[in-house]
């Protein structure tokens, strides 16, 4: 059936336009036959129950948008540290509109670079049990495999090559207690995290290759996300010294359609939610990128229950963005930064929809 469904669309498009340029009197009737075809063999779509693991790391079919997610911090044996971010999107919106978008980024941070790269696939992804085989760009110059904790991830970006392995070493972190959480602007998403993956692995720089080691953080969203999208938002992924893991995120929009959430994640594992008086967010500064003209905060302080941290970038221009070719991604920053205050640590920080509607200073 499934290969029926991906050869479905071309064999209908095909006849209709035969059959049109024969009799195009027929036209209206060959498309409402197509219609009650694609609902016929379109897979179901909507709400389907709570997280299950390790069945949901696989590609669901069921849900329109879905991401597989990593950002970790990583370490060389002589102190140089990198920040990375590899990410696969799968969008199956209409009989036609079915791909995938993949980016993966290298924060060099002693080299003080930043290097990006996108790549589009006109296919969705191989659906699989109890895990991914994900893949892009010319000979698999991304991918990512794995499931149930256990990944590995490979990208080319620039001149960086990137070869990991990552193992969880607590339980995953069920956001909204693993159910489908309903957004007020639309849509509904489900949501979990591994936020703490013992990462080892390399990174080839020109030639020279550096042993890293470090941790990953890996999110995994699936739902009716198209309206959270639009909306934008600021993501933290915050990972403390004494082993602790905060997950912290806001909409943007007006004081009336503002959601926000959170998590804490403990020392042994266990995650709890945090309401949305529990914590504050304020924007120290702005950043205005020079390759787009688009501001973003940059630099934050932040209160969780009482204790405060301050989260600032590792570099400034850590922005994906338009290299002199097609781009059909957003343009957004994601980076890596570090954390001091109450416990000092790291953090990965998405700020996405600032580049359409410039960031302002406040308190959200």
């Amino acid at each position: 059936m499934s290969k029926l469904w991906k050869k479905l669309p071309w064999i209908m498009a095909g006849l209709i336009l035969l059959i049109s340029l024969i009799k195009p009197a027929l036209l209206p009737w060959l498309l409402l036959a197509a219609s009650i075809i694609v609902c016929l063999f379109m897979p179901r779509r909507g709400l389907i129950g709570p997280v299950e693991l390790p069945a949901d790391d696989a590609f669901l079919p069921t849900e329109q948008v879905q991401w597989w997610y990593w950002t970790g911090h990583l370490f060389s044996g002589d102190g140089r540290r990198f920040g990375f971010e590899v990410v696969f999107f799968s969008f199956d919106s209409f009989v036609i509109m079915r791909d995938q978008l993949v980016q993966a980024a290298i924060t060099d941070v002693d080299g003080k670079r930043f290097a990006f790269e996108e790549f589009v696939e006109f296919h969705l992804p191989q659906r699989g049990k109890n895990g991914f085989k994900l893949s892009s760009g010319k000979d698999n110059r991304v991918t990512a495999v794995g499931g149930d904790g256990h990944d590995r991830l490979h990208a080319e970006v620039g001149d960086y090559v990137l070869d990991i392995e990552l193992i969880a070493s607590q339980p995953p972190a069920l956001h909204y207690g693993g159910d489908a959480h309903p957004y007020r602007f639309g849509g509904y998403t489900y949501y979990y995290s591994r936020p703490k993956m013992t990462t080892r692995g390399t990174l080839t720089i020109a030639g020279e290759t550096f042993e890293l080691s470090g941790n990953s953080w890996f999110d995994r969203q699936y739902g009716e996300l198209y309206q959270a999208i639009q909306q934008g938002w600021q993501w933290f992924a915050i990972e403390l010294d004494d082993n602790r893991q905060i997950m912290l995120f806001d909409f943007k929009g007006n004081d009336s359609e503002v959601e926000k959430s959170g998590s804490i994640t403990d020392a042994n594992g266990l995650t709890t939610t945090l309401a949305a008086h529990e914590f504050q967010v304020t924007v120290l500064d702005q950043w205005i990128s020079p390759s787009t003209g688009c501001s973003y905060p940059s630099g934050w302080e932040i209160e969780v229950r009482g204790e405060k941290f301050s989260v600032q970038p590792l570099l400034k221009d850590q922005e994906l963005h338009a290299q002199h070719k097609l781009w059909i991604g957003p343009v957004y920053w994601e980076g890596a930064c570090g954390v001091s205050g109450t416990v000092n640590g790291q953090a990965y920080v998405e700020l996405n929809g600032y580049c359409r509607c410039p960031a302002k200073n406040g308190i959200l």
